[in-house]
């Protein structure tokens, strides 16, 4: 009887023993199923997140390259743009040989709207830096197609061009830009601000360059006074310009750049174009004069001679 009494016992505990197995099989898979649906609701809000974040990365590229389009719009789309058609003209004249008159004319009508998106381009990329360097950039690249024409003026032998493109920029900035900038001031305003010490050392500057042009010059009237000395003096006043514009440059943006700002004027807002964007049409602006420019150089010759 104590055997059957002893195995009916140990029945009974094998028997909870299993259904206690059981019962944490059973609540450690509701307790896996938590823990997986915990994790299936946070990857789905990780995935939303992550389709959030592209869904706006997309919207800015969009946006940013519908403000690009726009600010290439306003650069192109004017009627100035309309003799951009010349260029291919003049290079497929220059290519196939044509009269020298149908090269010079095409040529130099290219070059004047190129002349327009260059400096277009150039304040676009001034647009993103400072007041200084933007003037500066303006004062070099501005001028591209003058320095290009010359160069390449040089590199043909043309000396009498390259004296009259150079005496042409100077009259130009000097006196129309200046003046017409001076008369449309006037006619707005009664009295008009500006930085008196940024003034100030352009005209000494503008002083010194008068005098370095005029004296070789003026020396030539000199009596027994020879070709080649006039050509030294000439090469020293150049050396002595490219110094002073040198230390002009550092005195501008390095020691006494607080000179130089001007605080009456608002602050500009940001160009259109991006930084990136511009330098390339700057890039690939300054290519097609540069081709364009060769094309009128090497048909002044046939012009001057066929025209006088």
């Amino acid at each position: 009887v104590m055997s059957r009494n002893t195995l009916s016992s140990n029945a009974e505990g094998l028997k909870d023993a299993e259904h206690g197995e059981a019962g944490s099989h059973n609540g450690s898979r509701m307790s896996l199923g938590v823990v997986n649906a915990g994790e299936a609701g946070r990857s789905s809000l990780l995935a939303v997140d992550e389709g959030e974040k592209k869904g706006h990365e997309q919207l800015n590229w969009a946006a940013w390259w519908q403000v690009q389009l726009q600010g290439l719009k306003d650069i192109f789309l004017n009627y100035l743009n309309i003799l951009l058609i010349f260029v291919p003209i003049g290079q497929y004249c220059h290519l196939t040989e044509m009269e020298s008159c149908y090269t010079f004319t095409a040529n130099f009508l290219a070059i004047i709207p190129l002349a327009s998106v260059l400096g277009s381009a150039t304040e676009a990329i001034s647009a993103h830096t400072g007041q200084l360097f933007g003037g500066l950039l303006n004062a070099t690249f501005g001028n591209a197609v003058e320095m290009i024409m010359c160069i390449q003026a040089v590199k043909a032998g043309l000396i009498q061009v390259v004296q009259g493109n150079l005496f042409g920029y100077i009259l130009s900035n000097l006196l129309l830009v200046l003046g017409m900038a001076i008369c449309a001031s006037g006619l707005l305003r009664k009295t008009q601000q500006f930085n008196a010490h940024g003034a100030a050392a352009n005209m000494t500057c503008q002083a010194v360059a008068s005098i370095s042009v005029c004296l070789p010059t003026m020396f030539r009237g000199v009596v027994n006074s020879t070709d080649y000395q006039v050509l030294m003096i000439s090469r020293v006043c150049s050396i002595f310009l490219m110094a002073v514009y040198g230390l002009f440059l550092f005195f501008q943006l390095k020691t006494h750049s607080d000179l130089f700002t001007d605080d009456n004027q608002e602050d500009e807002q940001e160009g259109q174009l991006a930084p990136s964007i511009s330098v390339v049409l700057l890039f690939l602006c300054t290519m097609t004069v540069a081709v364009c420019s060769g094309a009128l150089v090497d048909s002044i010759e046939d012009v001057s001679t066929v025209y006088g």
